[in-house]
């Protein structure tokens, strides 16, 4: 079942505990009563009250509600003796409770279950109330660390609060609260699966063209120009890596329309040449009448490239994965230039749209646009890449490696920079962040990327389309690599 999207506030990871905000009254505009001071009137009676429940769960033989009244006692009391001895902890010598090994505790007693709940909404009643009339009453005016300290705290006492969950944009999934995009994550990897494969068994093979006066002249022995929808494909290569660059091309394109947007769309006059080596290249770059003399030397350290005017493109490697998988990312960079105005400069966009599609399409990452990186050593860094380089690798995993050893690269410090910017590390935070949106926020990336390509900042589009910044962006992505390893 799909999960729909809800534009709310957003409340990310609080710590309950918290001392109070120091700015807390600047949100007030008429007097009104602020987060803290509701906070501390409710809070003494809430927690007199959950010590009186704990007890009267144990009278009746319900553990488990006992457990759970004092875990929640310990989110707004954590040095509460009382309640860390009753859930098992122990003590340690620097005043610290550390969780000891023990069952999980069971209900005993099921004739007074229906009363321990009712009991147990009684408790929280009041405080869940106040609390949610205060954040309804000034939601346009609280700051977003209140908002995540109400909703925090709403959880704490009603774990089950649709309400607080909502604001998280947490689902029930499998009887567990989870993050929406983690529940959304499996089905929509599913369905980009059968799409490419619906999409490439439905393609029309390419067909045999005459070559083009400009071709003529390029003084090369071409195998065979194919063309189809738009794609034109022209090269010395064998004629089954040209239909099969053909098909990658128009896959591509079918898979951005679906996800970043129904524009994209190639380059009128778009060609594709593929050539076997960099002999060939040499003659193709001195011939072509887009190759000027200053672009030439520069052109001829690359393995692919992308001609004055973005309508011909070119890919000479003598290795056929990566003149594949090269074809496909500039194919794809050239849809996401029409259909958003999305270059290089948007770094984090331009890569990850390009690594995350093109793996999709080809199976491959074989083509990036960065910089070594920066806390490698240069041969540390080039065993990373090769690694990188291999079919079976999953980087969505090698993210999360970096992430476990605290080495992943913040979001929010990668997005402002161009593509020349980007260093290794950089490489698997954008193209976890496409995934994120891809597999786990369907339709919000098409969104960002036109905002973004009409030149409004990351940040400003972030708040718009998320109701984040980009560092709670950058914890949500984090959580998301963490609870989607499995």
């Amino acid at each position: 079942m799909k999960l729909l999207l809800c534009v709310l506030g957003l409340g990310l990871f609080a710590p309950l505990g918290a001392a109070p905000l120091g700015a807390a009254q600047a949100w007030l505009q008429d007097g009104g009563e602020s987060y803290e001071e509701l906070r501390a009137r409710e809070l003494e009676g809430l927690v007199s009250r959950f010590r009186e429940h704990a007890e009267w769960c144990k009278k009746k033989k319900l553990w488990l509600q006992r457990a759970l009244a004092y875990e929640a006692l310990l989110q707004f009391a954590p040095g509460d003796e009382e309640a860390h001895r009753g859930l098992g902890h122990k003590k340690q010598r620097d005043g610290s409770w550390t969780e000891s090994k023990r069952a999980k505790p069971v209900d005993r007693s099921k004739r007074d279950l229906e009363e321990a709940l009712a009991r147990r909404v009684a408790i929280s009643g009041p405080f869940v109330a106040a609390l949610r009339a205060l954040y309804e009453k000034r939601e346009d005016e609280l700051p977003a660390p209140v908002k995540d300290r109400i909703i925090a705290d709403v959880i704490a006492v009603e774990p089950e609060s649709e309400w607080a969950r909502g604001l998280r944009f947490e689902v029930k999934r499998e009887g567990a609260w989870v993050m929406m995009e983690v529940a959304n994550t499996a089905e929509r990897r599913a369905e980009l699966i059968k799409l490419e494969k619906k999409t490439r068994g439905e393609l029309e093979p390419a067909v045999e063209k005459g070559l083009t006066t400009l071709e003529e002249g390029l003084e090369l022995s071409f195998t065979a120009a194919l063309e189809r929808g738009g794609v034109r494909l022209v090269g010395t290569v064998e004629e089954e890596e040209l239909l099969e660059c053909s098909e990658n091309l128009r896959v591509a394109r079918a898979l951005l329309r679906e996800h970043i947007g129904g524009q994209c769309a190639f380059s009128s006059d778009f060609t594709y040449f593929l050539l076997k080596n960099a002999s060939e290249q040499a003659t193709f770059l001195s011939q072509h009448p887009m190759v000027t003399d200053e672009d030439r030397k520069f052109l001829l350290s690359l393995e692919s490239a992308t001609l004055k005017g973005a309508r011909h493109f070119g890919s000479w490697s003598d290795d056929a994965p990566r003149r594949l998988d090269s074809a496909c990312r500039q194919g794809i960079s050239n849809l996401l230039y029409n259909g958003h105005q999305v270059t290089s400069e948007h770094g984090w966009a331009f890569e990850g749209v390009g690594l995350y599609f093109t793996h999709k399409v080809t199976g491959t990452h074989l083509t990036w646009f960065v910089s070594p990186s920066r806390y490698m050593s240069a041969r540390d860094d080039a065993a990373f890449r090769e690694k990188l380089s291999k079919r079976d690798v999953d980087w969505l995993e090698e993210a999360r490696i970096l992430l476990k050893e605290e080495q992943l690269p913040n979001f929010f410090r990668v997005v402002g920079k161009n593509v020349n910017k980007l260093n290794t590390e950089d490489l698997l935070v954008c193209n976890a962040a496409v995934a994120f949106f891809v597999e786990g926020r369907p339709g919000v990336l098409p969104r960002i990327l036109k905002k973004l390509g009409r030149g409004r900042t990351a940040h400003e589009v972030f708040l718009e389309e998320l109701g984040m910044d980009l560092r709670q962006f950058d914890e949500r992505l984090r959580r998301w690599l963490v609870e989607t390893a499995d």
